[in-house]
């Protein structure tokens, strides 16, 4: 008599992976000179820049590779982040690519009066028509009521240990 298994087949196993888009928040104390890839080098004033991406392959795999010390520097983000760590990570688990339309609506919240601004020009946007997808706000209250007020509600998500290894 053949052996039973009683194992669940692996295409019943796996979780469905969780897609949507992110927002990552990081504080630079101090003027920076970086060089980002091809946008060469970038003056980025000292501030909280918010950066919006999204992840369809797989939002908690993105969102821990970003948050790493140790990676190759593949995206913008990444050559950011190697000068000082994100801190914050706010994001929206719907399938929905929504970067694009955060970081229009970030941009049409920029001006003089909420101190919002663009250091970047075509920062993580080379992949679409948005003239860029971070910006910098003076304070953690900006960042919160920036965020707070984008399409879809993004929510802050705590960061363990155990995310940024």
């Amino acid at each position: 008599m053949p052996e039973i298994c009683y194992k669940t087949p692996k295409s019943r196993r796996t979780k469905k992976r969780q897609t949507g888009s992110y927002a990552l928040v990081l504080r630079l104390p101090s003027r920076r000179r970086v060089a980002v890839g091809r946008l060469g080098e970038v003056d980025f004033p000292k501030g909280y820049y918010i950066y919006f991406g999204s992840a369809l392959g797989g939002l908690k795999a993105r969102v821990a590779r970003h948050l790493r010390h140790e990676k190759k520097l593949h995206w913008h983000a990444d050559y950011l982040s190697a000068e000082v760590p994100w801190s914050q990570v706010w994001q929206l688990a719907d399938g929905q690519r929504w970067e694009c339309v955060w970081a229009r609506e970030a941009s049409e919240l920029a001006g003089v009066d909420s101190g919002t601004a663009h250091p970047a020009p075509g920062f993580g946007s080379s992949d679409c028509h948005c003239s860029t997808h971070l910006v910098r706000v003076n304070n953690l209250q900006e960042v919160r009521m920036l965020l707070r007020s984008l399409s879809s509600d993004p929510r802050r998500i705590r960061l363990s240990r155990s995310l940024s290894e």
